[in-house]
């Protein structure tokens, strides 16, 4: 077997017979986790349908039961009247497999007649030099602008994206990457909301962001609550004798 393959389902190969001009949409729980959280939003607000898995020698082994059927590591889905694949990646591919992973992605994309791609990753907030709730960077004429700054100097992207990333420039497919201001370490909601904002904004997709924002609040609500109870704990606790 290969040591990665995207494997369609037999009742979606139809979908890919004829080529047309497909976006990519994906990213990768890196930082804030905001390539997976994004592009599982985008599915279930879109009701995408799953039509593929890609399938890897090192893949982690685990599968959960969702609303659309079985998740696994590595997931397809598309949404054929707005001409999208968006591959949620529940995990990380490993290190020796990344730049097959990659490479196999994009012939592939290639393959069904693909054009553009954007990726969704997480930018540190300790870069933030205003308000601006993201960066981006664009290959290949790419064909959107956006009044925040650019990914400056200096400012690295890392991991399997980066890796993507050259593999879609190699082969010049036009890549959007943007990269909302997240906490490296912390699961967010918000900054995943940035990005399917933005998509939505450049694609005319119409999706509210609504649920993500208030997910994110419970979650800061969570934690604000727990660092309060500890607080109080410590207060509480033995005090040394003088």
């Amino acid at each position: 077997m290969p040591v990665v393959e995207v494997v369609i389902y037999d009742d979606f190969k139809w979908v890919f017979s004829k080529p047309r001009d497909w976006i990519l949409i994906t990213g990768f729980p890196g930082f804030g986790y905001v390539g997976t959280i994004a592009t599982k939003y985008l599915t279930e607000k879109l009701r995408a349908t799953k039509v593929g898995d890609i399938v890897t020698k090192y893949m982690p082994d685990f599968i959960a039961l969702e609303d659309y059927g079985i998740m696994t590591p590595y997931e397809v889905f598309a949404h054929i009247d707005k001409s999208l694949i968006i591959v949620v990646n529940n995990a990380l591919p490993q290190p020796p497999e990344r730049v097959a992973y990659a490479r196999k992605l994009v012939n592939w994309f290639l393959s069904i007649g693909g054009k553009k791609a954007i990726l969704a990753g997480g930018l540190n907030s300790k870069f933030r030099e205003g308000n601006e709730e993201f960066r981006w960077l664009c290959s290949d004429r790419c064909g959107w602008e956006f009044k925040e700054p650019k990914l400056g100097k200096g400012l690295y992207i890392v991991g399997p994206l980066a890796t993507l990333f050259t593999m879609l420039k190699l082969k010049g497919i036009p890549t959007l990457v943007l990269l909302p201001y997240t906490e490296p370490s912390k699961y967010d909601p918000r900054a995943a909301a940035v990005f399917v904002s933005k998509v939505s904004e450049i694609l005319k997709l119409n999706i509210s962001v609504d649920d993500l924002l208030k997910y994110s609040r419970i979650i800061e609500e969570t934690e604000a609550a727990l660092k309060e109870a500890m607080r109080s704990a410590e207060e509480r606790g033995p005090k040394p004798y003088m």
